[in-house]
């Protein structure tokens, strides 16, 4: 009888132990749940609303904020903040940053209508300038290309851009792929890399 009290007693303890190993590591993982759901909701307040990439509206009632100059491309346009659908211009997302601030500046322009102004944007290579002109703070913004045409998004419409808010100072030219069709969006990605006063 003695052997029998032992060996419950052993298997109770044995049972106590697991249980509390397993509250212990549960209360550790949902400390981290937390933690982890509140980093995503810190997340999302840094970034934008998700944005229609070729199809944009827009709720700001100003015009031109800017210029757009690709050297290599020989672009030299208006940026505006109420249509894309204009004479030698591109259209800066309100939900995106100003060119110089802090996240990601986006900016939206055809291929095959409206001056394609991006018709050749597929030919920029690292290191390349491209220029924002800020005419209202009298600054320019020079970007330089980091990556270009390995950011083509087939399923913008289900994952839509968004641009960060903060952190480092980036450019973002978006514009539809393949050109001419709204299939997806070709996003070529910058870099702020000097600013200048005008």
């Amino acid at each position: 009888m003695n052997k029998n009290k032992i060996f419950s007693a052993v298997i109770l303890l044995i049972c106590i132990f697991l249980s509390s190993t397993i509250i212990i590591a549960g209360f550790e993982q949902s400390k981290e749940l937390v933690k982890a759901k509140k980093s995503l909701k810190d997340y999302n307040e840094r970034i934008s609303n998700s944005v229609d990439a070729l199809d944009p509206i827009s709720s700001n009632g100003s015009a031109s904020i800017g210029e757009l100059v690709i050297p290599k491309l020989g672009v030299d346009c208006t940026i505006r903040s109420d249509t894309v659908n204009a004479y030698n211009t591109v259209f800066h997302y309100s939900e995106s940053v100003y060119p110089g601030q802090s996240g990601e500046c986006g900016l939206l322009g055809h291929r095959t209508t409206y001056s394609e102004i991006f018709k050749n944007v597929g030919s920029l290579q690292t290191n390349d300038k491209v220029i924002l002109i800020d005419t209202i703070m009298k600054k320019k913004y020079i970007y330089s290309v980091t990556s270009n045409s390995e950011d083509i998004r087939w399923d913008y419409k289900t994952n839509p851009v968004r641009f960060a808010q903060e952190g480092t100072a980036r450019l973002m030219l978006i514009t539809c792929y393949p050109p001419g069709k709204k299939e997806a969006t070709y996003i070529t990605h910058c870099k702020l890399v000097s600013t200048e006063n005008i």
